[in-house]
């Protein structure tokens, strides 16, 4: 497994961990017990201690595939990159500040419902962050999340009609995809 494999397998987590932890909090909060609230705590300090490799293993698996997959879509790159290391050092402070709260609040203290509601309003914020980072990152070989047009909607037409120099890096490949097809097909033709 290298570094982008496991960046690819360890990424869901902070998403996923810090929306795990805002149920666990509000659950604790509900019911009022000091227990699950702690046990929230623990949840936030392993996902911050897991997005460390999260985001260490990002710009290898940048390196990984820049140019050198054609249903990757580059241009989303830099912005994943760029909102991650804010994600990133959200979650970590957020992850300092429950393992703080572990220490400050140890038994016999309690864990007070007013730290508890600025624990879960950190939460939500960094969770947004979070997930816009993962939708950022989908970016990159999920057409399906993209705004603009998908592949298999390109209207482009490779047969002189359309001037590559104004089509975008996505329709500039399928055009290229698409006259190399034509370019088969006339070789296979040919050969017939």
């Amino acid at each position: 497994m290298n570094a982008a494999h496991l960046h690819l397998v360890l990424n869901h987590i902070p998403v996923i961990g810090s929306m795990f932890a805002i149920f666990i909090l509000i659950i604790g909060i509900l019911k009022k017990s000091d227990d699950v609230k702690k046990v929230c705590m623990l949840v936030i300090i392993l996902t911050s201690l897991i997005t460390i490799p999260v985001y260490l293993t990002g710009e290898d698996a940048e390196e990984k595939i820049e140019g050198n997959y054609e249903d990757v879509d580059e241009e989303f790159i830099e912005p994943h990159e760029d909102f991650a290391l804010y994600s990133f050092i959200a979650m970590n402070i957020t992850g300092a500040v429950a393992l703080l709260s572990m220490f400050l609040f140890k038994k016999p203290k309690v864990l007070p419902n007013s730290f508890a509601y600025l624990m879960l309003a950190i939460l939500l914020i960094v969770n947004g962050m979070m997930a816009y980072t993962a939708y950022l990152g989908g970016k990159i070989h999920h057409p399906e999340i993209r705004e603009d047009k998908l592949p298999w909607e390109s209207s482009v037409i490779t047969n002189g009609s359309t001037n590559k120099s104004e089509l975008n890096s996505g329709d500039k490949k399928e055009a290229d995809k698409n006259e190399k097809d034509e370019e088969r097909k006339k070789d296979k033709e040919d050969d017939d």
